[in-house]
């Protein structure tokens, strides 16, 4: 598999080589192996097991060509023996494996679910990221506007002191002149 295929490519890709190895085709094997969102996971593993139980039919498999014409029927016979014996478990495990497909579908959408919520999460924190990020900038901003206004305003007093002063020394100045 490459990275540059699509998230579905890999995933039938994955589905197929767990059915090759002969393990079983579901929803997290995928997901673990092709590395796709569960969404994706578990449409492969329904599209791959729907066409898998589509090739699930019973038939007698030939006889083989050594065995002679008489056997014939003794095979059938013990074929249809066999499945007699196997038909109700393989139906209580599909009970089972339909019960277990529900749960499977139900937990897939609720995975689906927490990814959604997840990444609304991650949108929102990095919406709050920047709006944090403006924030300080017009923070920093009106700090630097504040302690230049403060500057001046200090630069003011010392003037006003200073002139203060001032009339105060011409005003004895005065006074000493008309004594």
């Amino acid at each position: 598999m490459t990275d540059d295929q699509s998230p579905e490519a890999r995933a039938e890709a994955a589905a197929r080589d767990l059915a090759d190895t002969g393990r079983t085709v579901t929803a997290r094997a995928i997901r673990e192996a092709a590395k796709v969102r569960m969404a994706v996971a578990s449409a492969a593993a329904k599209a791959w097991n729907d066409a898998a139980s589509e090739d699930d039919h019973e038939t007698i498999p030939p006889v083989p060509d050594d065995v002679a014409s008489r056997l014939t029927v003794i095979w059938a016979d013990a074929y249809r023996a066999a499945l007699a014996a196997v038909t109700p478990e393989r139906d209580q495990l599909r009970v089972d494996v339909d019960a277990l497909r529900v749960e499977v579908e139900g937990l897939t959408a609720d995975v689906e679910t927490v990814e959604a919520e997840r990444d609304t999460a991650a949108a929102q924190v990095e919406d709050l990221k920047q709006e944090l990020a403006a924030a300080q900038a017009e923070t920093e901003k009106w700090s630097t506007e504040a302690a230049k206004h403060e500057a001046a305003l200090s630069a003011v007093r010392d003037q006003h002191d200073k002139l203060n002063e001032r009339i105060t020394t011409l005003l004895e100045t005065q006074a000493k002149r008309e004594n």
